[in-house]
């Protein structure tokens, strides 16, 4: 056997989660026993048929570790200079993805690093494998090999800027904790490329709206039509990209919004063919595996701008989500983070909206899973806000043990004939920064336009004016919304849709 014992994301450097029993894993010989010299004490695994094996080892309580050793199968493996601190899963799609470098604080972030502002931070970004295939084991494009990195102002640019500033937030609230970023995502995916294909063609319902229409799009096509139907995709996205520096050239005074509400956006998806990362499963083979030897903190999805084509999927798909990578990651009770998708208005009507609906309903009724809205955070014509920092920390405020876990939230609804209240839950002082707005439901079974309403908060109370014959209500339920209701954190209440009863 030759190779590396250990998985890809085990390397120096690294960080392990502190206080928690932790994972290590890899490949070696078909059934050969493993040994791993920790701390003093050797553990042992076997692996299984295919060489893969995985060990779990004891907390840790110290921030260092000089060296680990793995052995097996008359090979040996040192892994040297390891910390334990906080390690946190940040996934999704692209507005998790966007690195740092192309925010619009960068220079802010990158002086802060300069001076020794963020000490203790790390980061891991996993390869963005589109395709493995499965007689060579050859990937698709050629990534380079990715290491641990030490966050300062050389390297932070391309990591996750919301990771970034979660964990420089997250550090200036308890300077004493290592932090960690183990990043894994990629952009203009679906969450249907994160799950395993066998439990889409499970459901029916799943089946019909993701695995039928990929077949149907790949069948009966040579290498050659692929190709051909990708370079006029691409020919196509060249020629946007010219578009839009041409307008931005004439216009210097437009924002990329601007623009791209002018000039169009980007043409997407690209054509569908059988190595592309956008087929049914792709990354749940490609990059998930790449972190199911892992141990982890702390969990963090955004994602859900792909899923705006198919809504009503959306809560399956969340669901099933979160249930295989908390299998994945051996951690049923993982805390999770649900980031709910920012304002953008050019989505099929109110398609945003359901995708938050479905966010806060998941982690109302999901424990530890905890919604974070940055609703309010977005920008009508521009799908990747370039302001990142306000949504990196408010998620470590709800992170932090020393703030709510989550978003302010509607609960516990009373409705009494043209009066209705509600309490807010994570909020102590609610403050009312403009007009309420809201639409009802009416008898007929449909929702009046929005209008402003009188509302009066009390403590954690919020009570508005309500027709006798309503029986529902809509706050901030829109792709880009128009949210009024903060608690003392500076915190939105969250949109939704509440129905009081059947029509």
């Amino acid at each position: 056997m030759t190779g590396k014992l250990l998985a890809d994301i085990f390397q120096d450097g690294m960080v392990l989660p502190i206080h928690k029993d932790f994972r290590l894993g890899g490949q070696t010989a078909s059934r050969a026993v493993v040994t791993v010299s920790f701390a003093g004490r050797d553990y042992q695994s076997q692996a299984d048929e295919q060489g893969h094996w995985q060990i779990l080892l004891p907390a840790y309580d110290k921030q260092e570790l000089n060296e680990l050793t793995v052995a097996s199968h008359g090979q040996k493996q040192t892994l040297k200079n390891l910390h334990f601190g906080r390690v946190i899963l940040f996934s999704g799609q692209s507005n998790i993805e966007y690195r740092l470098k192309d925010d619009a604080e960068f220079a802010q972030a990158k002086a802060e690093l300069a001076v020794g502002s963020h000490p203790k931070l790390y980061y891991y970004n996993c390869p963005q494998i589109d395709y493995r295939d499965p007689e060579t084991g050859a990937v698709k494009p050629d990534v380079a090999e990715e290491k641990w990195h030490e966050v300062n102002a050389e390297t932070a640019g391309d990591m996750s800027a919301i990771g970034f500033y979660c964990l420089a937030k997250l550090q200036e609230l308890d300077p004493s904790q290592i932090y960690a970023a183990v990043d894994c995502f990629k952009g203009g995916t679906s969450a249907s490329n994160w799950l395993p294909v066998d439990l889409l063609k499970a459901d029916p319902e799943l089946k019909t709206a993701f695995i039928d229409p990929y077949e149907a799009a790949v069948k009966g096509k040579s290498w050659a039509d692929f190709d051909a139907e990708t370079a006029k995709w691409q020919a196509a996205v060249d020629q946007h990209n010219v578009d839009l520096k041409q307008y931005l050239d004439q216009h210097p005074e437009s924002s990329l919004s601007q623009a791209k509400n002018i000039v169009g956006h980007t043409p997407w998806p690209p054509p569908m063919r059988p190595d592309s990362y956008l087929r049914p499963g792709a990354l749940y083979e490609t990059m998930v595996s790449q972190i199911q030897d892992t141990t982890v903190t702390d969990w963090v999805w955004y994602q859900g701008e792909n899923d705006t084509d198919r809504p009503r999927h959306y809560s399956k798909l969340l669901n099933l989500l979160l249930n295989t990578w908390r299998r994945v990651l051996a951690d049923p009770s993982l805390p999770v983070k649900l980031i709910q998708l920012p304002g953008y208005a050019d989505n099929p009507e109110n398609s945003v909206a359901m995708i938050r609906q479905t966010q806060l309903e998941t982690a109302a009724s999901r424990p530890y899973v905890d919604l974070v809205s940055i609703a309010d955070l977005g920008e009508a014509h521009n799908i990747h806000p370039t302001h990142k920092r306000e949504a990196g920390q408010r998620l470590a405020l709800c992170m932090s043990g020393l703030s709510y876990p989550a978003t302010p939230t509607a609960v516990a609804f009373k409705k009494e004939g043209d009066h209705l209240s509600f309490k807010v839950t994570n909020s102590f002082l609610l403050e009312v920064k403009n007009e309420v707005k809201v639409s009802f439901l009416t008898k007929e079974g449909t929702w009046l336009p929005y209008q402003a309403v009188k509302a009066q908060v009390k403590g954690q109370e919020v009570s508005l004016d309500c027709p006798n014959d309503a029986l529902g209500l809509r706050y901030g339920y829109a792709n880009y919304p128009d949210l009024a209701v903060y608690n003392e954190l500076d915190s939105p209440l969250t949109a939704f849709e509440k129905v009081f009863s059947e029509k």
